[in-house]
């Protein structure tokens, strides 16, 4: 708290000093994986990374600029007299550039991975603690980036109104569930479905998804915005396969939320209670998310795929491990992102990067799904490299979950 203390007096420094033909920028400076350093080369060095990484920092800027150590692996840098956001994101590049040199540690090295998330003065914030927090949210960001650099953007509707609208949104049943139709290659058969979460507010209007799926897991609320939709995607499982006995669900799923205590018990629990059998439902857990905790997920996911229930890798391909750890983990199909669908048509490298994670997957026995299909062209050749199911705009968007199931009824009726 007391570094807090002493970092907000000089960022209230800092805007008492910015003129009306300049801007200063407050940027948060986070080092990742310094758990694995720990564990690794020992307290000591991840402490001695971080002063060693604070003194190359501290060198490499500007006389007058200021940087406070917040937190354990946490720095702060004040940047005074900029000529705008450009020159606030050039010093963010330089910072990430000089802070990624391996260090020595003992008989190795470690390769130091920073994130830096920047807060513009005055723009972003009035007060040094709103600055503060604005750059350390922004840090969230730029850890999904390339450059490892994000700046502040307010988002479209304030977080704080989502974050208590959601909780008495999921508490009231407010919430919608819509279906999005997976079909097989092969026959373009309605094989299953992907759960997908949506919510309308009467005041604040249509909330998009990643918005407060990104509130929920902020604050706490994403294992209940889970079971949520774990318990109405099974409810109107049953009723579609009353039609098609066949047909599955697939609900995406979170490492935090998986690692809740008792949330496997509560899976099958929600199974027996819609006399789902566990081959019906496909939980979705994203690739870059099971590496934080491979152990503990590994053990997690064996105990549900025991029990019969299917595990897919979401968004394949845009990890950094797949290949490590693929050959590990208790699962049944990969769902191929649509970054790389999207460009198969035009892209020769996208198109055999397709074809390679589809051989992959197959060696490995396991099926393999293609996300965000929406032309022909790409369903011919996902076809051409033996892809076994397609979602997206060209099978069907999605729908609201009870008229789904109210058009299931009438196809049968005919």
């Amino acid at each position: 708290m007391l570094n807090r203390v002493r970092a907000f007096d000089h960022v209230d420094r800092l805007r008492a000093q910015v003129r009306p033909d300049a801007s200063a920028a407050v940027l948060m400076v986070r080092m990742l994986r310094m758990r694995e350093v720990e564990l690794s080369f020992g307290y000591a060095a991840a402490e001695a990374l971080t002063l060693t990484l604070e003194t190359l920092l501290v060198e490499g800027l500007r006389p007058g600029d200021t940087v406070v150590r917040t937190g354990e692996h946490d720095l702060l840098v004040l940047l005074a007299d900029l000529r705008g956001r450009a020159h606030a994101a050039l010093a963010a590049a330089k910072i990430v550039r000089t802070l990624q040199a391996p260090v020595r540690a003992g008989n190795g090295e470690i390769h130091p991975l920073v994130v830096v998330g920047i807060a513009l003065c005055p723009d972003d914030g009035d007060t040094p603690e709103l600055l503060c927090r604005r750059a350390d949210r922004a840090c969230d960001d730029a850890q999904r980036t390339a450059e490892r650099i994000a700046f502040w953007t307010a988002p479209a509707i304030p977080l704080e109104a989502i974050q208590h609208a959601l909780r008495s949104a999921i508490a009231d049943n407010q919430l919608q569930l819509h279906l999005q139709p997976i079909a097989a290659v092969a026959d373009g058969r309605i094989v299953g479905y992907e759960a997908l979460s949506r919510w309308t507010h009467p005041r604040l209007g249509v909330v998009p998804p990643a918005l407060f799926v990104e509130v929920a897991e902020r604050s706490g609320q994403i294992g209940d915005l889970t079971r949520w939709s774990l318990n109405v995607a099974l409810r109107h499982l049953a009723e579609l396969r009353q039609r098609d006995p066949q047909v599955r669900v697939a609900v995406n799923l979170s490492v935090e939320v998986l690692q809740l205590p008792g949330f496997v018990d509560q899976v099958f629990d929600l199974m027996r209670l819609w006399r789902v059998p566990a081959g019906a439902l496909e939980l979705e857990v994203t690739e870059s998310a099971l590496m934080r905790d491979m152990v503990q997920c590994e053990r997690l996911l064996a105990t549900l795929r025991a029990g019969g229930v299917r595990i897919a890798i979401d968004d394949f391909g845009t990890g950094y491990s797949s290949l490590a750890y693929l050959h590990r983990l208790p699962v049944d199909a990969l769902k191929i992102d649509r970054s790389f669908v999207h460009d198969m048509a035009n892209d020769v490298r996208a198109h055999r990067m397709v074809g390679t994670m589809i051989e992959l997957a197959h060696d490995l026995g396991l099926k393999v799904v293609a996300e965000g299909v929406e032309h022909p062209a790409s369903l011919q050749q996902l076809e051409a490299l033996g892809c076994d199911c397609v979602q997206g705009y060209l099978i069907g968007k999605p729908g609201a979950a009870e008229d789904i199931v109210a058009a299931a009824g009438r196809v049968v009726a005919v």
